[in-house]
């Protein structure tokens, strides 16, 4: 990482620590609600620049025999890492991401993903995180995988090309807009 990184401040409109973060689209596939095949993850505030996220390791995400599928979970990674990049208050989008995988993850686990900024060089935002098994039968503190990643701030109108419309006005995933 760089040297010259700086922390952003805690924003007055971030959520307290363990209160729930809004989904950032409703028809993103890791966290949204308008996504039936989605992997529904569910978001709080963290102490600081941290977030903590959940999945529940569904059947259907299987890789190997009886374990969650590599790409399922860096899914997962990029939306807890995004997600800790609420605090900025506006989009980003992910300029790089990688994972280590440490531990087979069962199938009808639930994972907990703590994911935090590391700090932030211009439109450059470093993050972090990792996972642990919370729920099920390899429960325990014992980490499972960690990540790291680069996400890039960018202007709302970055999405308007992809924006839905609503009676005729442009809606991006971060809310309606003369675009």
């Amino acid at each position: 990482m760089p040297d010259d990184l700086t922390l952003p401040p805690r924003p007055d409109f971030f959520p307290a620590p363990g209160g729930a973060l809004p989904q950032h689209w409703s028809k993103c596939f890791g966290c949204g609600d308008d996504q039936p095949a989605g992997m529904a993850m569910t978001f709080t505030a963290g102490e600081g620049l941290e977030v903590s996220g959940r999945l529940t390791v569904a059947q259907r995400y299987q890789g190997g025999p009886g374990v969650i599928h590599g790409g399922i979970l860096s899914v997962a990674f990029d939306e807890v890492q995004g997600m800790a990049c609420m605090v900025l208050g506006g989009p980003v989008v992910t300029g790089h991401l990688e994972i280590d995988f440490a531990r087979p993850i069962p199938l009808g686990s639930v994972l907990e993903f703590r994911a935090r900024i590391d700090g932030m060089v211009r439109r450059k935002v470093y993050t972090s995180a990792e996972a642990r098994i919370v729920e099920g039968p390899t429960a325990g503190d014992t980490v499972v995988a960690t990540s790291r990643g680069l996400f890039l701030t960018i202007k709302p109108e970055h999405f308007a090309p992809m924006a839905d419309f609503v009676d005729g006005v442009p809606v991006s995933p971060f809310g309606t807009s003369s675009l």
